[in-house]
């Protein structure tokens, strides 16, 4: 089994009516779609990669994982003490998920159970890119990203502003 995450933020510009959501899916290993869904972090996760380790640290165990979000590995090859430093404005997320893991979260990515894979690419990717495994794109990895990342924008979109104060909050920013 293998899971696909992805996260988006809407008005991330403005952090009275940012909000975010992630899109989740779960594959087995022959392709088949097995479960899928949306849902919204703590107000407090205002990025698109905080909402995607918002997913890990509620894990109760870690499952293979692919996300299109190199931050999360970048975080996680750095380490326990990096990762949970009381700067880090994801510590809270990630002393969390240091928790369930049980040890280093650099052991995340080494393991293969998190995996990066390259998003927003044409079907034409598919063979031709690799993930950070070295595997080659396959065409279920291509389909998956694209599900949960519909999905992650239609959770934030859920929760999003009306389009009108949106509008209001561009046009008062231009004119300031």
């Amino acid at each position: 089994l293998t899971w696909y995450c992805d996260g988006s933020v809407i008005d991330g510009k403005w952090a009275a009516i940012r909000c975010a959501g992630f899109g989740i899916a779960a594959v087995s290993s022959q392709g088949d779609l097995l479960a899928y869904g949306i849902g919204w972090p703590f107000s407090w996760c205002d990025t698109a990669a905080s909402a995607e380790a918002w997913v890990l640290s509620h894990c109760p165990f870690v499952p293979s994982i692919r996300t299109d979000c190199q931050a999360l590995l970048t975080t996680a090859l750095a380490g326990n003490a990096s990762a949970t430093h009381h700067g880090r404005p994801l510590a809270r997320v990630w002393a969390r998920i240091a928790h369930i893991v049980d040890g280093d979260i650099a052991d995340l990515v080494s393991s293969g159970k998190v995996v990066w894979m390259p998003a927003h690419k044409t079907h034409l990717a598919i063979g031709s890119v690799h993930l950070s495994n070295g595997v080659p794109l396959s065409a279920t990895d291509w389909r998956a990203n694209r599900l949960v990342d519909c999905l992650a924008k239609a959770a934030a979109k859920s929760l999003a502003a009306p389009r009108d104060v949106a509008a209001f909050l561009r046009s008062a920013d231009a004119a300031a």
